[in-house]
């Protein structure tokens, strides 16, 4: 139970701390995110989307994800009676695991401590975990994470998750001026028009391209690549759209990928944008790019890649 925003090591260790109680796991979290409804003005990036978050589930071996929908009516529940409601008298656990420093109810009242108490009195046994350690014996926080992909910095971001973070959309149709220059690339339009992901700062990364289309013959497809978030300043104006292009290494693909609903996870940050004089110029640079993006690729870092589960047969 938590808000479980990137499902990073912290919260792996929930989810592995309940499996010791039970062969079923069930992540119980809000949606949406109480901040979004308590104080939207401060309310963070998400690391990443909804379908994102039942991929990292389905992945950790989770069965079930629960929604529980959060309004204001919620927040001024009584920590007591969220635990009766939702609990005691609606899931009925037998085991309910929280991270030491969990709260909840109205202005936070509720404690792990006091959900033990209370639970126990009808026989479900409350797992409080210590926090997970990460640089300098800090707790893995998703808002840690959130402090270095604002950086660039995809490497402790991946670190800190157990896998590369991540951007979730689908492909749409370019200006294909990629492809004019030998480097084609996949264009990525966000998940149902909202956000995909934290989406890190402008740049150049080596990336990895992941299929996540059931119906496509490339259906679980890893590929090395090479990403580009910015605004193209090369060719176009400023204030143009941000942009998050990806050009598949070594790989013709044709116009296979358009509409296809796709992930690219950022390994490694090669450089910031630039503006160049020119094609030529920027196309060396991108040779460069891909080069420097290879070394980087190794069997590895791709592993440490989510990727769709393997198609069973009927």
């Amino acid at each position: 139970m938590g808000a479980f925003d990137g499902l990073h090591r912290g919260h792996q260790a929930l989810i592995e701390r309940a499996r010791t109680h039970a062969e079923r796991v069930a992540l119980v979290t809000f949606d949406p995110h109480p901040t979004a409804v308590l104080a939207p003005e401060r309310m963070p990036p998400m690391l990443h989307a909804s379908v994102q978050r039942e991929r990292v589930a389905a992945d950790l071996g989770v069965e079930n994800l629960v929604l529980l929908p959060f309004d204001r009516d919620m927040s001024r529940m009584a920590a007591e009676d969220f635990v009766r409601e939702f609990f005691t008298e609606g899931l009925a656990p037998a085991a309910i695991v929280v991270g030491a420093d969990f709260r909840f109810g109205a202005r936070r009242a509720g404690t792990a401590s006091s959900l033990q108490a209370q639970v126990a009195q009808h026989g479900v046994v409350t797992d409080i975990v210590e926090l997970i350690s990460a640089d300098a014996g800090k707790k893995v926080s998703s808002s840690d994470i959130r402090r270095a992909l604002h950086n660039g910095n995809v490497a402790a971001a991946g670190e800190w998750l157990g896998r590369w973070h991540a951007v979730a959309g689908t492909v749409e149709h370019g200006a294909k001026r990629g492809r004019e220059l030998g480097f084609p690339t996949a264009n990525l339009a966000p998940v149902d028009g909202v956000a995909g992901g934290m989406v890190p700062p402008k740049g150049i990364y080596a990336s990895v391209f992941t299929v996540w289309s059931p119906q496509s013959p490339d259906y679980g497809a890893c590929w090395p690549a090479v990403t580009s978030v910015g605004h193209n300043p090369t060719f176009t104006e400023a204030g143009a759209p941000l942009k998050v292009e990806t050009h598949v290494l070594d790989r013709q693909l044709g116009e296979r990928l358009y509409g296809l609903d796709v992930e690219v996870a950022f390994v490694k940050r090669l450089r910031d944008e630039q503006k160049f004089d020119g094609a030529e110029a920027l196309v060396a640079q991108m040779h460069r790019d891909a080069d420097e993006a290879r070394l980087a690729l190794t069997p590895d870092a791709l592993a440490h890649t989510l990727t769709p589960p393997t198609r069973t047969s009927s």
